[in-house]
């Protein structure tokens, strides 16, 4: 199999070509903040407020969450979250990164991806302990998409040298 990143970076695409992935990963960081804020509104996202969202609270007559919904949750995310991240993870690989630094935020974004989506399994059957596997999963997961914005938005708009002698001419 062709490795897909043999030949193209990021760094040597023309102004059009980095204004798509620049678009990309500004509608990634909006999603991503608005789930933030999502989560805020649900559960100030604080330990408690995570657990009696999934367990339920007679503070706030909230009903635990079944496992019909947890199901219905966890589908939905189980199809959405790896593919965004695959996206992310391959405009990552298109930058010249470390390769141990493609790898590392890789396996973290992914790791906390599946931490995400067992915790609610986790803290509604076993114990509410299991928040801190949420923000675990949730900081890992916001950690590695903030640097696989950022190397991409740095390697395109900050540095301007073509890797790629003489590729470059006149941008259209």
């Amino acid at each position: 199999m062709r490795n897909f990143n043999a030949r193209f970076r990021l760094r040597d695409s023309d102004r059009h070509i980095r204004l798509l992935y620049t678009q990309f990963l500004f509608l990634m960081l909006v999603g991503f903040l608005f789930s933030f804020f999502w989560a805020h509104s649900m559960t100030s996202l604080s330990p408690q407020g995570i657990a009696d969202h999934y367990r339920g609270s007679d503070a706030t007559f909230g009903e635990p969450m079944s496992f019909r919904e947890l199901a219905e949750v966890t589908h939905f995310h189980l199809f959405t979250m790896p593919v965004v991240f695959m996206i992310l993870v391959h405009v990552l690989y298109l930058t010249q990164a470390s390769h141990a630094t493609q790898v590392w935020l890789t396996w973290l974004s992914f790791g906390g991806v599946a931490l995400d989506l067992l915790s609610p399994w986790l803290i509604s059957y076993i114990s509410p302990i299991f928040v801190l596997t949420m923000l675990a999963g949730d900081t890992l997961m916001m950690g590695s998409f903030l640097a696989m914005m950022a190397i991409p938005l740095y390697e395109m708009w900050i540095l301007k040298q073509p890797l790629m002698a003489g590729k470059r001419g006149e941008e259209s």
